[in-house]
């Protein structure tokens, strides 16, 4: 009899943050899964003959309560009994230099028998080995409906690195697991004007050699950044000299007790 598996995971979740901009979106609906992925049969086991028509690791599957729905499906009922380890791995993405999140739907298909499955992030290539970053686990998905998730990749240090993202089925004696609606976001610098500004006073603004930031909180660390994202300017004080940047739009980031807030300055 096949096993009962309870709902187990350790989860890296992050609120959305204002102003993000995807960088990443894949559906299955257009081409099923496309040729830029990578699909791995890690486990060489031969599907029970009632889920035949996995004849690959993973494979363009019709959601099982939307048909008009597609989605990236694979099993984990293998016939002998043993474990999956079935991998669909993105095409390199290029992460933001902070705010990025993977948002993705998942199910499995029985409550009886629920598909686990591991995140894995490589910074390099599509070799099993190179995926050396946990971002999520659960033992079993739920069932009966789809469930959104979402996991943070600049909270293990991704940040600005060009990545490949692995779905693995890694059940025993499972069933069918579904993933659908991969994401990725990253933050929106062009969007600091939705921040209170009144939280963070820089002056002169605009300015053309130094800045200074008002109560500036002791420990604080305050980042000068470019309108592509890129970090120009470091510093722990107080008193900013800008004098060596081009003329144009910057945000000004302090980062103090956990908290960040920004604003926006003027370089002449």
């Amino acid at each position: 009899m096949k096993k009962i598996f309870a709902l187990l995971g350790l989860i890296t979740i992050s609120t959305a943050v204002q102003g993000q901009i995807e960088i990443y979106n894949e559906d299955f609906e257009t081409s099923g899964i496309p040729a830029t992925f990578t699909i791995v049969d890690n486990d060489g086991l031969t599907p029970n003959t009632d889920v035949s028509e996995y004849t690959e690791a993973w494979i363009n599957k019709v959601d099982p309560l939307d048909p008009m729905n597609n989605t990236a499906s694979s099993t984990s009922y293998f016939e002998p009994t043993g474990e999956a380890s079935r991998w669909l791995i993105t095409p390199s993405i290029t992460l933001g230099p902070a705010g990025n999140v993977l948002f993705w739907d998942a199910l499995s298909h029985d409550p009886s028998f629920p598909d686990g499955y591991r995140i894995l992030v490589s910074r390099t290539d599509t070799q099993i080995a190179s995926f050396t970053d946990t971002l999520y686990f659960i033992f079993g998905e739920l069932a009966d409906e789809w469930q959104t998730r979402q996991a943070s990749l600049g909270s293990i240090g991704l940040d600005g690195e060009t990545v490949h993202i692995a779905f693995i089925n890694e059940t025993e004696n499972g069933f069918k697991l579904y993933i659908d609606n991969i994401r990725v976001e990253k933050e929106n610098y062009l969007a600091v004007t939705q921040f209170d500004s009144a939280e963070l006073v820089v002056y002169p603004n605009p300015a053309q050699n130094l800045v200074t930031i008002k109560n500036m909180p002791a420990g604080s660390h305050v980042k000068i950044i470019g309108m592509d994202g890129k970090t120009v300017l470091n510093s722990d004080y107080a008193k900013i000299d800008i004098s060596a940047l081009s003329a144009g739009k910057y945000i000004v980031e302090l980062i103090s007790d956990n908290q960040i807030v920004r604003t926006s300055i003027v370089k002449n």
